[in-house]
């Protein structure tokens, strides 16, 4: 009898993918000219572009799994005048549970930043003109990716071929003759990826700006104010509890051959092999911050204005990265993996020979937990140091969702 048992578990929320800006037509060419004397001109210019993602993953998730196969616990007793047999099958019992959950990806190709720069040209105008410019460009992206895992895995995997029983039998011979028995155990838990990828180093420097004051009236006052800013905030954060509890079986001895007469009296036990792995894997931020929208270079230009002119040109370029990574995990796993052969009974039998043979009794656990990584610059081709591989829990989710 073979018992195969598989469960498959598998939550993909919030897995987006944003391009979410547009080619932005910052660049901007402002020119104050040609304007009579006494003249006043104001020009106010302001442009903000601001994205904001924010990805958000919970998943809980409780499995409880009984999984038995037996094919022993027979009993042929208190026979006579003949021979007897008893002989088992193979028992295997195969379990294997699989959680996966909570991936967040963003990419945001386009910061949005001027590529051109701002051109600012005032001249040619009076005496006693009053010429005032203003441009402010701000960028900013905000991206929060937070994720919340809870597995709880229980599974009693149980194989059994023993527990026969064939005693008080006459005239003829007795034997006992039990198949393997194998249970198998493997569960895997993979949780809480981010990945954030902010410009891709085409568009992200703002084009070299300009100012120009030149050829104005006497006395004239020319003040041009210029700002560019850009911030990049990344919060990316982790929790994740995992609670495996893992009791595996395999027997095949506990069989008893008493009090028999007349014949030989034979048990003979197949191998009990036990396997148990646990993988646990959780907790992965990755960011490419390649987003530098601030100036490339400034030319000012102030010329041939005339006697008690007054010019002023005032230019800022802030430049802010700000991200945070932060991981939390709790790894709990309990493995009990027990293989039988033994504790086989044969007494009291008369007038023939009586053998006992086990075979092998086996017990393998494996326990594998990896978790707990950050990283900033070159998204693609992280190797992680674990046997469980992320970048299958990565092709895993990616087909899901």
């Amino acid at each position: 009898m073979t018992l195969n048992k598989r469960i498959l578990t598998a939550i993909a929320t919030g897995a987006v993918l944003v391009n979410a800006l547009a080619p932005m037509a910052f660049a901007s060419t402002i020119t104050v000219s040609g304007n009579g004397e006494n003249s006043t001109s104001n020009v106010g210019v302001s442009t903000n572009s601001t994205v904001q993602v924010q990805q958000s993953n919970n998943a809980n998730i409780s499995n409880n799994v009984n999984s038995n196969s037996s094919t022993g616990g027979n009993s042929s007793n208190g026979n006579t005048g003949g021979s007897t047999s008893i002989t088992t099958g193979n028992a295997t019992a195969n379990t294997t549970v699989t959680n996966a959950a909570n991936l967040n990806k963003a990419d945001l190709s386009n910061c949005g930043c001027s590529n051109s720069g701002t051109n600012v040209t005032v001249k040619g105008n009076g005496e006693d003109s009053n010429n005032t410019v203003g441009v402010t460009n701000a960028n900013s992206v905000y991206v929060n990716q937070t994720n919340d895992a809870n597995f709880s895995n229980h599974v009693d995997s149980k194989a059994q071929t023993g527990g026969n029983d064939a005693t008080s039998n006459t005239g003829g011979n007795t034997s006992i003759n039990t198949g393997d028995a194998n249970a198998t155990v493997t569960v895997s838990n993979a949780a809480n990826a981010n990945v954030a990828s902010v410009g891709n180093g085409v568009n992200g420097a703002a084009g070299g700006s300009s100012v120009t004051i030149k050829g104005n009236g006497e006395n004239s006052s020319n003040v041009v104010g210029l700002e560019q800013g850009s911030a990049i905030v990344l919060a990316q954060s982790n929790d994740a509890n995992f609670k495996n509890n893992v009791d595996a079986d395999a027997k095949s001895g506990h069989n008893t051959a008493n009090g028999n007469t007349d014949g030989n009296v034979s048990v003979t036990t197949g191998d009990a092999k036990t396997k148990d792995t646990v993988d646990n894997a959780a907790n992965f931020n990755a960011a490419d911050l390649n987003c530098g929208c601030v100036l490339d270079g400034l030319n000012v230009d102030i010329d041939k204005n005339g006697e008690d002119s007054w010019n002023a040109v005032e230019a800022d370029a802030n430049n802010v990265v700000a991200p945070e990574q932060a991981n939390d995990q709790g790894f709990w796993n309990n493995v009990d993996g027990n293989s039988k052969t033994g504790d086989n009974t044969a007494v009291s039998n008369t007038d023939g020979s009586t053998t006992v043979t086990t075979n092998a009794g086996t017990s393998k656990t494996d326990v594998n937990n990896a978790g707990n990584v950050n990283t900033i610059g070159n998204v693609g081709g992280i190797s992680v140091g674990t046997t469980f591989d992320f970048s299958s829990f990565w092709s895993f989710l990616n087909g899901i969702v």
